[in-house]
């Protein structure tokens, strides 16, 4: 009998914009693809096709079987200007598309792997019904930060023709760079107007289109780009791609030099300065003159890749006189086998252009970076070098735009002494190969890309990246609670998660407000709304009557959306336990959530003993006045659902509410809790399924869900105060304070020996004039600083920061001892009793203000506190010594860290 025939490989089409750093690691992912038994059509334009040839003249072996070089033409004249990247990308299509249709008929191809700057082929997907995955050539930061230009467009960062109206930073995860607007990619991509709008038009355009795609592959890799990866729909990091081993890659426009190695060899270990600025920087002489006398002046011996077009105004003999003059000393190549040069142990730093293949290629193999940015991606990309994994240095220009020979020379040497960065650099590099190493994450990914179906001999094609998990978060709607769901909610995004964020219609309206000149919303977290149930004229701050009506007008809507969104685990805010509820009637899965201490959740399930005890009657009323200490010591009366409810009817309903969701409680699967274990032990082994994963952090960038605008003025103004000098003042979202109370505190503040910075948001107090107020802040002023809403966190750890006068709200409790401030506690309602007998009398790292026999907290009160405070410097010891703690708690390894990872992990159960 016969043999049969051989199973036909599969067949892929791969699609590379015409740049050398497009086709580049396209080919080096092909090189992969025919390595794993897939055969692959890479096209090529004319132009391109034709330098590559000729680049591969006087090589042999370099395109295995299994590619195949084939080209289409570009719709420019022979004599037209591609390195112009708007012209020469927008004629594409029209001179492309219809080969490369006919060439997928005739071929047979099911997959088509394009360049995302070529995502206009996915139209083919309708017509001839092939699958497309897109390719990204730049980071996975790019690519979400293309996703956002609309955003940044509406509001104002940028018009619509691609202009920059507001020169900000941008920031969109903590672990992603930040990076100012005028260095956007759509921004320093073309220098004329009409080139900016034919960019951002292409934008507008191809974005939906990366949003819907099958599949997005990154040259990329897990652990460098986490909170970027988390932004970007179904993508799949594979990189660091790298040069094949076993053959030339086919794929350079200028022939390679390999003459360099051998120069390399004769050099010592990390002593030579590779220089090289890929395939499209140009300089002028100006600049290539002080880049030639700065590496002269560095004493170092240095390997400098000058492409045929690298430069304007250098005529040949200046070259060849420069060769003569640093012969011995350093090697200049037309082009080099960059990734050999990089592994070699003679070279010691990189000055690079930052292109995305030169980043990656200088991450693998543990180089550090003197970062020259010129174009595009190229900023992020260095401010992920310099700022985000500090593994290099930036070249800074003078006033007249010009690096100078003595900031080279400057720059190499601090470069190359710095142990830190070498040690950062050798262990990215170590990540970067364990990524791609047998059981990594990139190699992982590449398996799963390629174990899909995309032989065109069977019938099922789906390349779709593993499914986002999708998870809904529902804070109570009052801003102490608002805040750390969302804080934790950027943690999640950072994992990957896809978080819809479930405010009410009049709290979504101030968030978004409030953010209206950051634009910070990242794609990972969406905020939706629901009406909460009250009028328009009501009062929609009064939490006794929220309580009341919440669950009627929420219930329902948010079933919809579950449904609608088929979400399988919800986070809830304890204050909205009602919600849990829909663990029995969807089968949904559901983890509450605590804005308060363990003790007081502690407390809540306690409740029920102290009423059998005598010490409160069932509507909530003080029978006997004695301290409760189930942890700290608080007073009968100073019990939270006593404390918070204004009236017998309120307190009465706030008790019966406890008992009904204390009954609700065994439905929840854990209970998450911004505290830490090192702090509440006692109050954490008397609740069986707790998971503290604090103290949450607020994200370097993005929407923390404040509902007034940080006023970010206040961080300058710190900065010109002592060490250690400055009494913070800050009452939260719900403290309200009479005139007189209000005029203690200004006089006492103003009377005190320190500077101070006042938070005075707009609903504080009623009744003061404006006049006296204004007047009041003349008065102060140089001594004082009074502003509307701060960013906290980064208040409190500001070093001019002495002391935190607080109402103990839990957030601020726990954000002032992450930063390891002393506490001046001036509660108001609620736990926030609770929370100062923690600071006062259990960790010691406050006092405790009190009130005159009417009710006040005098100005002698204040002044004479203040000063006992900072004094003490054994209060001081300890705010430090929990500090420490609290910052173990959560760095790898630590208790909180450990317990959010068990929290991602379970929430991953979809």
């Amino acid at each position: 009998m016969a043999a049969p025939p051989p199973r036909p490989q599969p067949h892929v089409m791969v699609l590379p914009f015409p740049a050398q750093g497009h086709v580049m690691p396209l080919m080096e992912l092909s090189h992969r693809l025919v390595g794993l038994g897939f055969e692959v059509e890479f096209v090529h334009t004319d132009f391109n096709r034709d330098r590559v040839i000729n680049a591969m003249a006087n090589e042999t072996g370099a395109i295995p079987d299994g590619i195949h070089m084939v080209s289409f033409p570009d719709g420019m004249d022979p004599a037209g200007d591609r390195a112009n990247i708007a012209k020469l990308g927008d004629g594409l299509p029209a001179a492309m598309l219809g080969g490369i249709e006919e060439m997928i008929r005739s071929e047979g191809i099911r997959w088509v792997i394009a360049d995302v700057s070529m995502a206009w082929v996915t139209e083919l997907a309708a017509t001839v019904g092939v699958h497309v995955a897109l390719f990204s050539t730049y980071s996975a930061a790019v690519v979400a930060h293309r996703l956002q230009v609309p955003k940044l467009i509406q509001d104002g960062v940028l018009d619509e023709i691609g202009n920059v109206r507001r020169n900000e930073m941008i920031q969109l995860r903590p672990t992603m760079p930040p990076v100012l607007a005028v260095e956007l990619p759509w921004v320093t991509l073309s220098g004329t107007p009409d080139g900016r709008r034919m960019v951002i038009q292409n934008v507008f355009k191809t974005n939906p289109t990366i949003s819907s795609a099958e599949v997005i592959i990154c040259n990329t890799f897990q652990d460098i780009e986490p909170g970027a990866l988390a932004l970007v729909p179904n993508v799949l990091p594979v990189g660091p791609l790298e040069a094949p081993a076993t053959s030339r890659l086919a794929g350079h426009f200028w022939p390679e030099d390999t003459t360099c190695l051998a120069w390399l060899d004769e050099q010592d270990a990390c002593s030579v300065v590779y220089v090289a600025f890929g395939s499209f920087t140009v300089f002028d002489m100006a600049r290539i003159q002080e880049l030639a006398d700065g590496l002269v002046l560095s004493g170092r011996p240095f390997l400098w890749v000058i492409r045929q077009n690298f430069t304007n105004g250098a005529g040949e003999g200046w070259l060849e006189e420069f060769r003569h003059r640093v012969s011995g000393k350093g090697m200049i190549v037309g082009w080099a086998p960059q990734q050999s040069v990089l592994s070699h142990p003679s070279i010691a730093c990189f000055v690079s252009h930052c292109g995305w293949n030169s980043t990656m290629e200088g991450l693998r193999h543990g180089v550090p970076f003197l970062c020259w940015p010129y174009f595009a991606d190229q900023y992020c990309n260095q401010s992920y070098i310099c700022n985000v994994w500090g593994t290099g240095v930036k070249l800074q220009a003078d006033e007249r735009g010009v690096v100078t020979k003595e900031e080279i020379k400057n720059k190499v040497e601090q470069l190359v002494d710095d142990k830190e960065i070498k040690a950062r650099a050798a262990k990215w590099k170590h990540a970067a190969c364990t990524s791609i190493a047998e059981g990594g994450s990139s190699h992982e990914n590449l398996l799963k890309f390629l174990l899909v179906d995309i032989d065109n001999s069977k019938k099922t094609t789906s390349m779709a990246a593993a499914t986002q998990p999708h998870v809904m978060v529902l804070p109570f709607p009052a801003q102490g609670h608002v805040i750390p769901l969302m804080e934790l909610s950027h943690r999640l995004a950072d994992q990957g998660f896809k978080i819809d964020f479930v405010n009410t219609e009049f709290n979504h309206d101030r968030v978004l407000k409030a953010l209206a000149e950051k634009g910070a919303i990242p794609g990972g977290i969406r905020m939706l709304s629901i009406p909460d149930g009250l009028d328009p004229a009501d009062d929609h701050t009064d939490i006794g009557k929220l309580v009341q009506v919440l669950p009627a007008a929420m219930l329902s809507p948010l079933e919809k959306m579950i449904r609608s969104e088929k979400i399988k685990w919800v986070i809830v805010d304890v204050s909205m336990s009602w919600a849990l509820e829909l663990a029995t009637t969807m089968g949904v899965r559901i983890a509450l959530f605590s804005t308060y201490s363990a003790a007081i959740f502690a407390l809540r399930m306690n409740l029920p003993k102290l009423i059998e005890d005598g010490i409160l009657d069932e509507t909530g009323n003080v029978k006997k006045h004695e301290m409760v200490q189930l942890m700290p010591p608080i007073d009968a009366a100073e019990i939270p659902w006593v404390s918070l409810g204004s009236t017998q009817e309120r307190r009465r309903y706030n008790i019966q509410n406890v008992f009904k969701t204390n009954r609700l409680m065994a439905l929840a699967e854990m209970i998450i809790c911004n505290t830490f274990r090192e702090i509440e032990s006692e109050a954490l082994e008397l609740l069986s399924n707790a998971l503290p994963v604090g103290p949450l952090l607020a994200p370097a960038s993005g929407p923390t869900g404040h509902f007034l605008p940080e006023d970010m003025t206040c961080l300058t103004w710190l900065d010109t105060q002592a060490p250690g000098s400055v009494i913070y003042v800050a009452f939260g979202s719900s403290t309200i304070f009479d005139v007189a109370q209000f005029h203690e505190l200004a006089n006492g503040l103003a009377v005190s020996d320190q500077p101070f910075l006042w938070v005075v948001r707009p609903n504080f107090t009623n009744g003061i004039q404006e006049d006296w107020f204004n007047e009041y802040k003349d008065r102060i002023k140089g001594k004082g600083l009074v502003i509307s809403w701060a960013p906290q966190q980064r208040v409190l750890s500001h070093p001019s920061i002495a002391c935190f006068m607080s109402h103990c709200g839990w957030n601020s409790t726990m954000e002032g001892v992450l930063h390891g401030v002393p506490f001046l506690c001036w509660p108001y309602f609620s736990d926030q009793f609770c929370n100062q007998s923690y600071i006062c009398n259990v960790w010691k790292t406050g006092i405790k203000l009190c009130r005159d026999k009417q009710g006040v907290v005098t100005q002698e009160e204040i002044k004479n506190k203040a000063a006992q405070l900072l004094e003490d410097k054994e209060i001081k010891e300890r705010a430090v010594t929990l500090k420490t703690t609290a910052r173990a708690s959560i760095q790898e390894g630590g208790s909180s860290h450990q317990n959010f990872l068990e929290l991602v992990n379970l929430l991953r159960e979809q």
